[in-house]
């Protein structure tokens, strides 16, 4: 990460988290000297101290892939299917194989790659090269579709706000974000508390924008391993069905 994006990136997360340096050292065990450098860019890091810092700051494991990619490449040990060249069919056919709501998406900014038939039934006008943080925010019938809207609007926003300018090296992130401050809660999820933690066992419930019925899924993310991936995997599994609202 150039221009010392991850000192930055840290810096923003300890103050989010309310710690000053030295309460973040004392909590990793490690040296107020070594935040201090890292923060300021004049010394790397390690992945054990990574790995801690991670923990102290309780960085959800979906961001910690994206972070590590940038910060310590070689961490993956090969470098990954590139984003410029789009699904293969291959991956495509992967894909339509599912018979759930199923998207290849990308970090940080939520661009979908792709998406098969039963998730763009499910979130009608999201589709390859559409933002789902925009389409949460600014698309009329996301407020229709996710029955907790608001938590769930608040949790995707701040996943954006994690990796702001600091982070990435593109405008990616503060176009979607410039795009989506005409949604009239923005502002006031944006300065809000931050959500509270992810359970391990991560549901939505969603309606149907035809019939209007109401159905709890099962949230499940995979980082493609074999071939390797620059994207994600993200399947919704139907739990169960509950009444119509």
């Amino acid at each position: 990460m150039v221009n010392n994006m991850f000192g930055e990136y840290l810096r923003q997360r300890r103050l989010d988290a309310g710690l000053s340096r030295a309460q973040l050292a004392a909590r990793a065990n490690v040296s107020v000297s070594l935040i201090e450098k890292i923060e300021a860019g004049t010394r790397t890091t390690t992945l054990n101290t990574l790995q801690v810092l991670f923990d102290e700051l309780t960085v959800p494991p979906i961001y910690r892939r994206h972070i590590l990619g940038l910060v310590l490449p070689s961490v993956f040990g090969r470098v990954p299917h590139t984003e410029s060249a789009g699904p293969a069919p291959s991956d495509l056919a992967d894909l339509a194989s599912l018979d759930h709501p199923a998207s290849f998406y990308l970090m940080p900014t939520f661009t979908i790659v792709a998406a098969n038939t039963a998730y763009q039934r499910t979130f009608p006008g999201m589709r390859a090269g559409r933002n789902f943080v925009e389409w949460m925010f600014l698309d009329p019938n996301a407020r229709t579709v996710m029955v907790e809207w608001h938590r769930e609007a608040h949790r995707l926003q701040h996943g954006l706000r994690m990796f702001t300018s600091v982070i990435t090296p593109d405008r990616s992130v503060e176009e979607i974000i410039e795009r989506c401050r005409v949604a009239p809660e923005w502002e006031e999820l944006w300065n809000s508390g931050l959500p509270e933690p992810d359970s391990p066992e991560e549901s939505l419930h969603i309606r149907d924008v035809r019939s209007r019925r109401v159905s709890r899924m099962a949230v499940r993310l995979y980082t493609p391993e074999l071939p390797a991936r620059p994207w994600w995997l993200f399947r919704l599994i139907p739990e169960e069905f509950s009444r119509c609202r």
